[in-house]
Protein backbone atom coordinates (compact mmCIF):
# COMPACT_ATOMS: atom_id res chain seq x y z
CA UNK A 1 0.00 0.00 0.00
CA UNK A 2 1.71 3.65 -0.77
CA UNK A 3 2.17 4.98 2.26
CA UNK A 4 2.88 9.16 0.44
CA UNK A 5 1.26 11.26 -2.45
CA UNK A 6 3.84 9.78 -4.92
CA UNK A 7 3.65 13.66 -6.38
CA UNK A 8 4.45 15.60 -3.33
CA UNK A 9 7.50 12.77 -2.84
CA UNK A 10 8.85 14.24 -6.18
CA UNK A 11 7.91 17.80 -6.02
CA UNK A 12 6.13 17.58 -9.20
CA UNK A 13 2.10 18.86 -9.95
CA UNK A 14 -0.76 15.78 -10.65
CA UNK A 15 0.07 17.37 -14.59
CA UNK A 16 3.56 16.75 -15.31
CA UNK A 17 4.61 15.16 -17.92
CA UNK A 18 7.20 12.25 -18.16
CA UNK A 19 10.38 14.50 -18.46
CA UNK A 20 9.18 16.64 -16.03
CA UNK A 21 9.04 13.24 -13.57
CA UNK A 22 12.24 11.93 -14.82
CA UNK A 23 14.16 15.55 -13.36
CA UNK A 24 12.21 15.75 -10.92
CA UNK A 25 13.17 11.92 -9.63
CA UNK A 26 17.15 12.58 -10.40
CA UNK A 27 17.13 15.85 -8.45
CA UNK A 28 15.29 13.86 -5.34
CA UNK A 29 17.54 10.88 -5.78
CA UNK A 30 20.95 12.77 -5.32
CA UNK A 31 19.46 15.02 -2.49
CA UNK A 32 18.56 11.91 -0.78
CA UNK A 33 20.63 9.54 -1.41
CA UNK A 34 22.41 7.39 1.86
CA UNK A 35 25.98 8.19 0.35
CA UNK A 36 25.41 11.96 0.57
CA UNK A 37 23.79 12.08 3.85
CA UNK A 38 25.41 9.70 5.82
CA UNK A 39 24.71 11.38 9.27
CA UNK A 40 20.95 11.55 8.30
CA UNK A 41 19.05 8.31 9.94
CA UNK A 42 16.25 9.44 7.76
CA UNK A 43 17.78 9.89 4.85
CA UNK A 44 17.44 5.93 3.90
CA UNK A 45 13.53 6.27 4.25
CA UNK A 46 13.44 9.54 1.67
CA UNK A 47 15.08 7.71 -0.86
CA UNK A 48 13.32 4.57 -0.57
CA UNK A 49 9.78 6.34 -0.70
CA UNK A 50 11.37 8.24 -4.02
CA UNK A 51 12.44 4.95 -5.60
CA UNK A 52 9.15 3.94 -5.07
CA UNK A 53 7.23 6.60 -6.41
CA UNK A 54 9.62 6.54 -9.80
CA UNK A 55 8.63 3.27 -10.26
CA UNK A 56 5.29 4.10 -10.54
CA UNK A 57 5.01 7.19 -12.20
CA UNK A 58 7.31 6.59 -14.83
CA UNK A 59 5.46 3.77 -16.14
CA UNK A 60 2.29 4.69 -18.37
CA UNK A 61 0.23 1.97 -17.00
CA UNK A 62 1.51 2.09 -13.17
CA UNK A 63 0.97 6.08 -12.84
CA UNK A 64 -2.91 5.43 -14.69
CA UNK A 65 -3.95 3.09 -12.11
CA UNK A 66 -2.39 5.15 -9.23
CA UNK A 67 -4.47 8.11 -10.53
CA UNK A 68 -7.81 5.76 -10.37
CA UNK A 69 -6.76 3.84 -6.58
CA UNK A 70 -4.75 6.21 -4.75
CA UNK A 71 -4.15 4.52 -1.33
CA UNK A 72 -5.95 1.70 -2.76
CA UNK A 73 -3.40 1.26 -5.66
CA UNK A 74 -0.86 -1.73 -5.70
CA UNK A 75 2.50 -1.60 -7.62
CA UNK A 76 2.15 -5.54 -8.14
CA UNK A 77 -1.36 -5.02 -9.57
CA UNK A 78 -3.01 -7.42 -7.36
CA UNK A 79 -6.57 -6.44 -5.92
CA UNK A 80 -6.48 -4.79 -2.22
CA UNK A 81 -7.34 -7.27 0.46
CA UNK A 82 -10.49 -6.43 2.32
CA UNK A 83 -8.03 -4.95 5.88
CA UNK A 84 -6.57 -2.76 3.21
CA UNK A 85 -9.81 -1.64 2.26
CA UNK A 86 -11.01 -0.93 5.66
CA UNK A 87 -7.57 0.50 6.56
CA UNK A 88 -8.16 3.20 3.81
CA UNK A 89 -11.33 3.77 4.68
CA UNK A 90 -11.12 4.11 8.02
CA UNK A 91 -8.97 6.94 7.69
CA UNK A 92 -10.54 8.74 5.30
CA UNK A 93 -14.23 9.28 7.19
CA UNK A 94 -11.72 9.37 10.93
CA UNK A 95 -11.75 5.35 11.94
CA UNK A 96 -14.86 5.04 11.70
CA UNK A 97 -14.80 1.46 11.64
CA UNK A 98 -12.11 0.96 13.62
CA UNK A 99 -11.34 3.16 15.97
CA UNK A 100 -8.97 2.15 18.98
CA UNK A 101 -7.43 3.82 21.85
CA UNK A 102 -3.71 4.57 21.38
CA UNK A 103 -2.35 2.89 24.33
CA UNK A 104 1.19 0.81 25.41
CA UNK A 105 1.85 -2.90 25.28
CA UNK A 106 -0.18 -5.01 27.62
CA UNK A 107 2.67 -6.94 29.76
CA UNK A 108 2.41 -10.24 31.90
CA UNK A 109 4.40 -11.42 35.07
CA UNK A 110 3.61 -14.86 37.65
CA UNK A 111 3.30 -14.32 41.56
CA UNK A 112 3.60 -17.59 43.77
CA UNK A 113 1.28 -17.03 47.13
CA UNK A 114 0.32 -19.96 49.68
CA UNK A 115 -3.18 -21.19 50.60
CA UNK A 116 -3.31 -18.82 53.73
CA UNK A 117 -2.93 -15.95 51.15
CA UNK A 118 -6.02 -16.77 49.65
CA UNK A 119 -7.66 -17.28 53.21
CA UNK A 120 -6.94 -14.17 53.71
CA UNK A 121 -5.67 -11.97 50.50
CA UNK A 122 -2.22 -10.84 50.13
CA UNK A 123 -0.17 -7.95 48.83
CA UNK A 124 3.29 -9.96 47.33
CA UNK A 125 5.81 -7.29 45.52
CA UNK A 126 6.66 -8.67 41.76
CA UNK A 127 9.56 -7.50 39.96
CA UNK A 128 8.67 -6.54 35.69
CA UNK A 129 10.67 -4.72 33.56
CA UNK A 130 8.61 -1.79 31.80
CA UNK A 131 9.35 0.27 28.64
CA UNK A 132 9.01 3.95 30.12
CA UNK A 133 9.23 7.71 27.76
CA UNK A 134 12.88 8.16 28.07
CA UNK A 135 13.66 11.55 30.13
CA UNK A 136 16.32 12.75 27.77
CA UNK A 137 14.03 12.89 24.84
CA UNK A 138 10.53 13.09 25.78
CA UNK A 139 10.00 10.14 23.87
CA UNK A 140 10.95 10.99 20.19
CA UNK A 141 14.20 9.60 19.87
CA UNK A 142 16.36 12.53 19.47
CA UNK A 143 17.36 15.41 21.42
CA UNK A 144 16.81 19.35 21.30
CA UNK A 145 20.09 20.08 19.88
CA UNK A 146 20.19 17.24 17.39
CA UNK A 147 17.02 18.34 15.56
CA UNK A 148 17.15 20.08 12.09
CA UNK A 149 14.23 22.49 10.69
CA UNK A 150 12.69 20.43 8.30
CA UNK A 151 13.71 22.05 4.83
CA UNK A 152 10.64 20.78 2.79
CA UNK A 153 7.97 22.43 4.83
CA UNK A 154 9.85 24.93 6.89
CA UNK A 155 9.32 23.66 10.36
CA UNK A 156 5.33 23.76 9.99
CA UNK A 157 5.17 19.91 9.69
CA UNK A 158 2.46 20.13 7.24
CA UNK A 159 2.59 19.87 3.35
CA UNK A 160 2.88 22.35 1.16
CA UNK A 161 0.97 21.38 -1.73
CA UNK A 162 -2.06 19.44 -2.28
CA UNK A 163 -2.23 16.52 -0.72
CA UNK A 164 -3.67 12.99 -1.93
CA UNK A 165 -4.39 11.87 1.36
CA UNK A 166 -3.06 13.22 3.70
CA UNK A 167 -1.75 16.88 4.97
CA UNK A 168 1.49 16.31 7.23
CA UNK A 169 4.55 16.65 5.52
CA UNK A 170 6.00 13.27 4.35
CA UNK A 171 9.56 14.44 5.12
CA UNK A 172 9.14 14.83 8.68
CA UNK A 173 6.00 12.99 9.11
CA UNK A 174 4.27 16.13 10.55
CA UNK A 175 7.39 16.85 13.76
CA UNK A 176 8.29 19.95 11.99
CA UNK A 177 11.71 18.53 12.31
CA UNK A 178 14.42 15.80 10.96
CA UNK A 179 16.85 14.13 13.05
CA UNK A 180 20.33 14.62 12.45
CA UNK A 181 21.67 12.28 15.66
CA UNK A 182 19.37 9.74 17.79
CA UNK A 183 19.32 9.82 21.58
CA UNK A 184 22.09 7.60 23.06
CA UNK A 185 19.74 6.69 26.20
CA UNK A 186 17.15 5.24 24.22
CA UNK A 187 19.11 4.52 20.47
CA UNK A 188 16.43 6.49 18.76
CA UNK A 189 13.46 4.30 20.10
CA UNK A 190 11.90 6.65 22.55
CA UNK A 191 11.22 4.12 25.48
CA UNK A 192 13.51 2.69 27.83
CA UNK A 193 13.33 -0.26 29.64
CA UNK A 194 12.92 0.04 33.54
CA UNK A 195 12.56 -2.18 35.93
CA UNK A 196 10.77 -2.20 38.80
CA UNK A 197 9.17 -3.54 42.25
CA UNK A 198 5.43 -3.27 42.11
CA UNK A 199 2.95 -4.90 45.07
CA UNK A 200 0.06 -6.70 43.58
CA UNK A 201 -3.39 -6.64 45.71
CA UNK A 202 -4.30 -10.58 46.06
CA UNK A 203 -8.08 -10.61 46.94
CA UNK A 204 -9.32 -13.56 49.35
CA UNK A 205 -10.40 -16.46 47.95
CA UNK A 206 -8.95 -16.00 44.51
CA UNK A 207 -8.46 -19.37 41.93
CA UNK A 208 -5.44 -20.64 40.86
CA UNK A 209 -4.60 -19.35 37.82
CA UNK A 210 -6.77 -16.57 37.97
CA UNK A 211 -5.23 -13.21 36.00
CA UNK A 212 -5.22 -10.00 37.96
CA UNK A 213 -5.12 -6.79 35.74
CA UNK A 214 -3.12 -3.80 37.22
CA UNK A 215 -4.35 -0.83 35.25
CA UNK A 216 -1.15 1.36 33.35
CA UNK A 217 1.43 -0.92 34.40
CA UNK A 218 2.13 -1.96 31.42
CA UNK A 219 4.69 -0.29 28.68
CA UNK A 220 4.31 3.08 27.96
CA UNK A 221 4.01 4.85 25.05
CA UNK A 222 4.58 8.98 23.98
CA UNK A 223 1.93 10.47 23.76
CA UNK A 224 -0.42 7.39 24.73
CA UNK A 225 -1.89 5.53 27.33
CA UNK A 226 0.44 2.67 28.94
CA UNK A 227 -0.71 -0.69 28.77
CA UNK A 228 -1.55 -2.79 31.47
CA UNK A 229 -0.20 -5.37 33.26
CA UNK A 230 -1.77 -8.86 34.04
CA UNK A 231 -0.68 -10.84 36.89
CA UNK A 232 -0.92 -14.33 36.94
CA UNK A 233 -1.82 -16.17 40.48
CA UNK A 234 -0.26 -19.57 41.24
CA UNK A 235 -0.93 -21.39 44.41
CA UNK A 236 1.40 -23.98 46.08
CA UNK A 237 0.11 -27.31 47.20
CA UNK A 238 -0.78 -26.91 50.93
CA UNK A 239 1.08 -30.21 53.17
CA UNK A 240 -2.06 -32.35 54.36
CA UNK A 241 -4.83 -29.20 52.81
CA UNK A 242 -6.74 -29.63 49.30
CA UNK A 243 -8.88 -27.30 48.13
CA UNK A 244 -11.62 -28.13 45.68
CA UNK A 245 -13.63 -24.91 45.05
CA UNK A 246 -14.36 -23.03 48.55
CA UNK A 247 -13.91 -26.14 50.03
CA UNK A 248 -10.84 -27.73 51.66
CA UNK A 249 -10.81 -31.47 51.79
CA UNK A 250 -8.60 -32.68 55.08
CA UNK A 251 -7.81 -36.40 54.78
CA UNK A 252 -6.51 -38.13 57.97
CA UNK A 253 -5.06 -41.70 58.51
CA UNK A 254 -6.21 -43.21 61.15
CA UNK A 255 -5.23 -47.20 62.39
CA UNK A 256 -7.83 -49.65 62.97
CA UNK A 257 -7.97 -49.51 66.74
CA UNK A 258 -8.88 -45.46 66.13
CA UNK A 259 -11.92 -46.51 63.90
CA UNK A 260 -13.45 -49.33 66.35
CA UNK A 261 -13.09 -47.47 69.48
CA UNK A 262 -13.01 -44.06 68.50
CA UNK A 263 -10.57 -41.30 69.01
CA UNK A 264 -10.36 -37.52 69.24
CA UNK A 265 -7.86 -35.19 67.31
CA UNK A 266 -6.37 -32.29 66.77
CA UNK A 267 -5.83 -31.07 63.16
CA UNK A 268 -4.35 -28.44 61.36
CA UNK A 269 -6.51 -25.59 59.70
CA UNK A 270 -6.05 -22.38 58.33
CA UNK A 271 -7.72 -21.51 61.07
CA UNK A 272 -5.50 -22.90 63.83
CA UNK A 273 -5.59 -26.35 65.36
CA UNK A 274 -9.20 -27.98 65.16
CA UNK A 275 -10.40 -29.93 67.66
CA UNK A 276 -12.55 -33.17 65.66
CA UNK A 277 -14.25 -35.98 67.16
CA UNK A 278 -13.79 -39.34 65.36
CA UNK A 279 -16.90 -41.62 66.80
CA UNK A 280 -16.36 -45.12 67.79
CA UNK A 281 -17.04 -48.30 65.32
CA UNK A 282 -17.02 -45.53 62.07
CA UNK A 283 -16.54 -46.81 58.37
CA UNK A 284 -13.10 -46.42 56.81
CA UNK A 285 -13.67 -42.99 54.99
CA UNK A 286 -15.68 -41.48 57.50
CA UNK A 287 -16.18 -37.53 56.78
CA UNK A 288 -17.30 -34.70 58.72
CA UNK A 289 -17.97 -31.51 57.28
CA UNK A 290 -17.49 -28.33 59.57
CA UNK A 291 -19.71 -25.65 57.88
CA UNK A 292 -17.71 -22.26 56.88
CA UNK A 293 -14.20 -23.34 57.90
CA UNK A 294 -13.11 -23.17 54.24
CA UNK A 295 -12.27 -20.60 51.95
CA UNK A 296 -13.59 -17.37 51.72
CA UNK A 297 -16.20 -17.43 48.71
CA UNK A 298 -14.45 -14.88 46.15
CA UNK A 299 -17.00 -11.42 45.40
CA UNK A 300 -19.24 -13.11 47.77
CA UNK A 301 -20.27 -13.47 51.45
CA UNK A 302 -19.40 -16.29 53.30
CA UNK A 303 -16.65 -19.02 53.32
CA UNK A 304 -17.13 -22.78 52.14
CA UNK A 305 -16.76 -25.72 54.14
CA UNK A 306 -14.00 -28.18 55.74
CA UNK A 307 -14.50 -31.51 54.95
CA UNK A 308 -12.12 -34.06 57.41
CA UNK A 309 -12.12 -37.55 55.94
CA UNK A 310 -11.05 -40.69 58.26
CA UNK A 311 -8.85 -43.21 56.04
CA UNK A 312 -7.62 -46.60 57.40
CA UNK A 313 -4.57 -46.85 56.53
CA UNK A 314 -3.35 -50.61 56.93
CA UNK A 315 -0.14 -51.43 58.51
CA UNK A 316 2.46 -52.27 56.50
CA UNK A 317 4.57 -54.14 58.98
CA UNK A 318 4.30 -57.01 60.75
CA UNK A 319 6.01 -59.32 62.95
CA UNK A 320 5.18 -62.72 63.60
CA UNK A 321 4.12 -61.87 67.20
CA UNK A 322 2.09 -58.84 65.77
CA UNK A 323 0.48 -61.38 63.24
CA UNK A 324 -0.52 -63.74 66.51
CA UNK A 325 -2.05 -60.98 68.00
CA UNK A 326 -4.41 -60.34 65.34
CA UNK A 327 -5.71 -64.14 64.88
CA UNK A 328 -6.40 -64.23 68.29
CA UNK A 329 -7.96 -60.92 68.18
CA UNK A 330 -10.07 -61.93 65.34
CA UNK A 331 -10.94 -65.81 66.95
CA UNK A 332 -12.64 -63.35 69.84
CA UNK A 333 -14.88 -61.64 68.39
CA UNK A 334 -18.74 -62.45 68.52
CA UNK A 335 -19.83 -64.51 65.33
CA UNK A 336 -21.81 -61.34 64.45
CA UNK A 337 -19.11 -59.03 64.74
CA UNK A 338 -19.54 -58.10 60.96
CA UNK A 339 -22.62 -58.55 59.72
CA UNK A 340 -22.33 -56.95 56.26
CA UNK A 341 -19.52 -59.71 55.59
CA UNK A 342 -22.19 -62.21 57.07
CA UNK A 343 -25.10 -61.16 54.30
CA UNK A 344 -22.77 -60.80 51.45
CA UNK A 345 -21.15 -64.58 52.25
CA UNK A 346 -24.51 -65.69 52.58
CA UNK A 347 -25.71 -64.54 49.13
CA UNK A 348 -22.50 -65.28 47.52
CA UNK A 349 -23.35 -68.97 48.18
CA UNK A 350 -26.82 -69.35 46.92
CA UNK A 351 -25.61 -67.52 43.73
CA UNK A 352 -23.27 -69.28 41.49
Amino acid sequence: MPRHDYYHILGVERSADAEAIKRAWRTVARQWHPDRNPDDPDAARRFKDAQEAWRTLSDPEKRQRYDQLGMLYTEDGRPPRPDEVSEVVGSLLGNLFKRRPARGRDLAARVDISLADVMKGATPSLSVTRKRVCNPCGGVGTLPENRRRCATCAGTGRSTRARLLRSACWHCNGRGWTAVQVCSACAGEGLCATPETLRVQVPPGVADGQKLRVGERGDEAPGATPGDLFVSVHIAPHPTLERRGDDLVLRVPVRFRELVLGARFELPSLDGPLAVALPPRAAAGHTASLTGRGLPRAQRSGRGDLHVSFELEVPTRLTEASEKALDSWFDALPPDAHPRRQRFDAAAKERP
